[in-house]
């Protein structure tokens, strides 16, 4: 049984300490924040026996083996690299840093230590998801050329530090972009990166004029204070051949939120009375089945026997 301490107790926490709580393989075994306070709060919730400020103190702790690190975007790579460095497997929030370098060096320290390292990058495990990538390892839908990952919310720059790129990154390409890209890279093969185009936008803002319309709002919302981008754009060529479109943002003008995730043309349009709460939730629907959305519609573009087709999957 693995022993885990979750590091850092904001709200993607939340979704790690009931997985662990739930699991039998599992003990939870402390939680960590620098909120001392939020920390017991959420111990004596779940009945954790051990609380911790510091991360060293968790990392130099020989009875833990593994940690979840859901920090600000800013500390993933260093956390990780020194629970890797102490023996500890790690699973981390995404992104997994802020800079290739960054990146790199995660990769070194999990060569160097031979612990396990994985980057929450949920939406592959859905089990919509599994099912598509057994079709296409299996060769049933051809080769796979072309994707378009987009995910337009119509208002929802959660605030605090999301919205701060000295301790996030960016804004919604690096929040919620990282998550589509990841998805269809993933069932596209994974190949090799040729070439990429890029632009973001701030010519929005965070759109804290609009009093109409409630989304998620983080604990330290400051509608006055936002660094970082609405919108960002990229196309992503691969050393194959293919390429993959993306588009994100937070505060599209539009009137309802949309999820456009497709090979080449899949929508998602939510029954969007959650607002952000089913955004958050539901991830990409023909990834997971838990959340009603109105109509989800699914097809490829594919090459087979020297060919196009259109192949339309409906769930």
């Amino acid at each position: 049984m693995l022993r885990v301490v979750v590091i850092g107790l904001g709200t993607i926490s939340d979704m790690h300490v009931k997985s662990y709580a739930e699991n039998k393989e599992a003990e939870l075994f402390g939680l960590c924040d620098v909120n001392q306070d939020r920390a017991k709060a959420k111990a004596a919730l779940y009945n954790v026996k051990h609380v911790f400020t510091d991360p060293d103190d968790v990392f130099l702790n020989p009875e833990v083996d593994a940690v979840s690190i859901c920090t600000w975007n800013k500390t993933h790579a260093q956390l990780a690299i020194r629970a890797l460095s102490a023996g500890k497997h790690v699973l981390v929030e995404k992104p997994l840093a802020m800079t290739v370098k960054e990146a790199e060096d995660v990769q070194q320290a999990v060569n160097e230590s031979g612990s396990i390292l994985q980057v929450g990058y949920v939406r592959r495990f859905g089990t919509n998801a599994q099912v598509l990538k057994t079709f296409i390892d299996e060769g049933k839908l051809g080769d796979i050329y072309y994707a378009k990952a987009s995910l337009l919310r119509r208002i929802g720059n959660p605030g605090g530090w999301f919205s701060d790129k000295e301790r996030s990154g960016g804004g919604p390409l690096i929040d919620l972009g990282v998550h589509i890209i990841d998805s269809c890279w993933y069932l596209m093969g994974r190949p090799k990166v040729k070439s990429i185009s890029g632009h973001v936008y701030d010519k929005l803002g965070n759109r804290s004029n609009i009093k109409n319309l409630s989304f998620y709002k983080t604990a330290d919302y400051n509608s006055s204070a936002n660094t970082v981008e609405d919108l960002a754009n990229a196309l992503i060529t691969f050393e194959n051949g293919s390429s993959l479109m993306v588009d994100v943002s937070y505060c599209f003008m539009r009137k309802k939120t949309t999820w456009l995730f497709s090979f080449s043309e899949q929508r998602v349009e939510p029954n969007w009375n959650q607002s952000y709460c089913l955004l958050q939730k539901s991830t990409i629907r023909f990834l997971i089945s838990n959340h009603k959305l109105t109509t989800v519609r699914l097809t490829l573009i594919v090459h087979f026997r020297n060919r196009s087709m259109h192949l339309l999957m409906r769930a």
